[in-house]
């Protein structure tokens, strides 16, 4: 067996690594694991690989990150692939991550319709038993090592609302939409949630349904993504420049996208302080034209200088201002929050569409829900709006919520719900103390939400492979983390949030919109470039933060 010994394959584990979620993480492990010689088995509670992309397909759900970079950067096929659209849609996405699937030859590595629903850490074999369901029974196994590939944003958000159940319409959720699509031409539909999902349901329904009544908790800053066909000599640019481009990516202090407008645009460590208004506004006005979510990596300091992000608000406002007829709709649409201190969603005309007649914004921040009835939605004031469909777009327990909805015990039988009792604590986002042997891609206090995720998720992939390494002149090893290696990524991901104007604003970002979540960053925010620096300085530096515990003495070489 190549590699590491993995305990020589004992007898008592079924696996050497079991993965969880068959999304960009989960398939990148079983690639690269696999090639490792590793007996990995991924299991996803889906009837398809895809992870996010299977589960959000509302109508006009789409990437925001271009899609000759959203995708996973193996070598051996990021130029097979040919993307019919700039900013890929979900069914695109879906298609092309069944296509990798089946290109790199792993499928039989997956196990659909299965949800691990326990995993207790065993001292005695420093491995994990695990409980799976599937089709209502239980099944056990074991693995020496567990990845949870569960995803950054994976669990639903469903607001306590008085009356829900009592709603005798057609009541979707953004995240759980029904597989064949829904019919909703001709209908009263209600949308609650104007986030990044909510944005993409809105402007993609309105022209359809007979009356779209918008509930806005709270309005989000928007900039458009000027989506349009993929230009062949574009992408055949791309593909013959994906080496320096991945680099600039890996490079990238933002999202890792360089791609902005068809046009390469390199990480620049620019100040928008001393710069006159003018200066500023020709900036983002060449952004907004190019389309695409970049306005936030036009100036280095646009999140943390209170001026320049003063003007950066006055400049989207009066894009708002501009985009929509009626002037107080257009007020409401203005949010009250520092731009970029939420997450920015890209748009498709998303301001004009409250410009139809069929459309109505409904500020539930000053009238709020009081109940759903029967046959639609009542406010405190005693206004009722009529509804045929109610969907929700409201969003997701990010970063903790996936591993949390697990009963995972570490060492002693402890709960890691216990264990993040007062938010998720890590090191480097990739591993907990008390629960050995296992690992997280993309989870919380990564750069999951702030950096491309096939990259995140290939580097940390990469990386837990290095920690094979090192683990292989042992037998039966387990690798934990230290409680202060914790306290210490934690004040990292806090201070990097703190030097910001991000706290000053309640988002999913701070955890703030799940009632009792302690509110504190979900996210390492400090760019991928810092965040790979403190993972490869810890390795080097003997593996600082980890600890290795092996029950058996080192492997003879002779054996």
């Amino acid at each position: 067996m190549k590699g590491m010994s993995m305990g020589d394959q004992l007898e008592d584990f079924d696996y050497d690594v079991v993965v969880i979620g068959a999304g960009f993480g989960g398939i990148t492990a079983l690639h690269r694991l696999r090639k490792r010689g590793l007996r990995v088995r991924v299991f996803d509670s889906a009837p398809s690989v895809g992870g996010t992309w299977y589960w959000n397909r509302y109508p006009g759900a789409r990437v925001d990150i271009e899609s000759l970079e959203y995708s996973l950067p193996f070598p051996e096929l990021q130029r097979e692939w040919k993307w019919s659209e700039k900013y890929a849609g979900q069914p695109e996405l879906l298609t092309y991550m069944n296509w990798v699937v089946d290109r790199v030859g792993i499928r039989d590595g997956i196990q659909l319709n299965t949800r691990l629903t326990s995993a207790e850490f065993q001292s005695d074999t420093n491995g994990w038993n695990l409980t799976l369901q599937r089709d209502g029974s239980a099944v056990e196994i074991r693995a020496q090592y567990l990845i949870l590939a569960t995803g950054f944003l994976s669990v639903p958000n469903v607001p306590d609302i008085p009356g829900l159940k009592d709603f005798a319409g057609e009541y979707l959720h953004s995240t759980a939409w029904p597989e064949g699509g829904v019919d909703l031409a001709g209908k009263r539909v209600g949308v609650l949630g104007t986030a990044a999902s909510g944005v993409q349901i809105i402007q993609t329904l309105a022209p359809t349904v007979e009356h779209l009544t918008v509930f806005q908790r709270t309005a989000n800053w928007c900039s458009p993504l000027r989506n349009e066909a993929m230009r062949p000599e574009y992408q055949e640019w791309v593909h013959e420049n994906y080496e320096m481009i991945r680099e600039l990516e890996y490079g990238s202090p933002g999202s890792g996208a360089v791609l902005v407008g068809g046009v390469l645009n390199p990480p620049r460590d620019r100040l928008g302080a001393g710069l006159t208004r003018e200066e500023l506004y020709a900036e983002w006005e060449s952004r907004w034209r190019a389309g695409g979510p970049h306005l936030g990596r036009s100036y280095s300091d646009v999140i943390r200088d209170r001026e320049v992000n003063a003007h950066l608000r006055d400049f989207l406002a009066e894009k708002i201002m501009e985009l929509v007829d009626d002037p107080e709709t257009a007020r409401k649409l203005i949010p009250t929050h520092p731009p970029l201190t939420r997450r920015p969603p890209g748009d498709t005309n998303y301001y004009q569409t409250f410009n139809r007649p069929n459309v109505e914004l409904v500020d539930v921040k000053a009238d709020p829900i009081a109940r759903v009835v029967e046959d639609g939605v009542v406010l405190e004031s005693g206004a009722k709006h009529d509804l045929d469909v109610l969907i929700l777009a409201t969003g997701f327990d990010a970063g903790s919520g996936a591993a949390l909805a697990i009963d995972i015990r570490g060492r002693g039988g402890v709960l890691l719900r216990d264990h993040w009792a007062d938010g998720a604590r890590t090191h480097l986002g990739l591993m907990t103390s008390g629960f050995p042997n296992m690992f997280f891609l993309s989870g919380a206090q990564s750069p999951g939400v702030h950096f491309s995720p096939p990259l995140l998720g290939a580097f940390q992939v990469d990386y837990i492979q290095h920690i094979f390494t090192e683990l292989e002149p042992y037998r039966h090893p387990a690798i934990d983390v230290t409680p202060e290696s914790e306290e210490r990524w934690t004040k990292i991901v806090g201070d990097i949030y703190a030097s910001t104007l991000i706290p000053e604003t309640d988002s999913w970002w701070m955890g703030a919109n799940i009632p009792g979540k302690p509110r504190r960053p979900v996210a390492f925010a400090g760019g991928f470039p810092a965040y790979r620096k403190y993972a490869e300085e810890a390795m080097s530096d003997g593996m600082s933060g980890f600890r290795i515990e092996a029950d058996v003495r080192r492997v003879q070489n002779s054996a």
